[in-house]
Parts: structure tokens; C-alpha cells; sequence
């Protein structure tokens, strides 16, 4: 869905993923911006868990996280989405209730 997606509409995505992440982290009392990254940057682990009522195809379980990433390394959670920065795993869990994500980040 989001290759297929228009640039501009996947920009106005982003843009609503980082004012939301923004506004989660504000709610736990989070420094913004989070990280101050140079040099010494530390490698950072994300692991998504999205809850479902049926399961997705592994290549669009990895590839709907494409725009969150970006969201992430805009507002700066991570450094940058290369494998040389972050270590990604997406997990789903098939539930019968409501639809949600839940994203925990831990430095490596």
C-alpha cells in the first residue's frame, strides 16, 4: 500500500506520525528533543508489535513500518534506519480486539 502511495500523501503521514510521537513522549515527560545524537550515538533496538485480527504477509509487516522509521529519525528517536544504527523486529499478535502498535526502543 505505501509504494503505491503518493509522495505527498506519505509526507502528510510522516508529518501526523511525528506530532503524534511528539505529543506520546511530551505525555511521559520526555526531554524533546529525545535524542541529541553525534559521534557516540548509541545503536538503538526497535521492536514494533502490531495487534491484529489476522495475521499480514511478513513483507508488509516490515514494509508498513517504512513511514514510522522516517517519523522516528525526523524527530530524532533514531539516528538514522540503516542496519549500521538500528536493529528492527516487527511482531505481530493476532487479537480479537481492538487494532494497535506498541513500539519500545532500547539502545544497544
Amino acid at each position: 500500500m505505501l509504494e503505491r502511495m503518493h509522495w505527498a500523501v506519505k509526507r502528510r503521514l510522516r508529518s501526523q506520525l511525528q506530532w503524534e510521537l511528539t505529543a506520546v513522549l511530551a505525555d511521559m515527560g520526555r526531554k524533546l528533543p529525545p535524542l541529541l545524537y553525534g559521534k557516540t550515538a548509541p545503536r538503538r533496538c526497535v521492536i514494533i508489535t502490531t495487534y491484529r485480527p489476522r495475521r499480514l504477509d511478513p513483507d508488509n509487516a516490515y514494509g508498513g513500518c517504512k513511514v514510522l522509521l522516517d517519523a522516528m529519525r525526523d524527530i530524532g528517536l533514531i539516528r538514522n534506519d540503516s542496519p549500521k544504527w538500528l536493529e528492527l523486529v516487527v511482531e505481530q499478535k493476532i487479537e480479537k480486539c481492538d487494532c494497535r502498535t506498541e513500539i519500545l526502543i532500547e539502545d544497544l
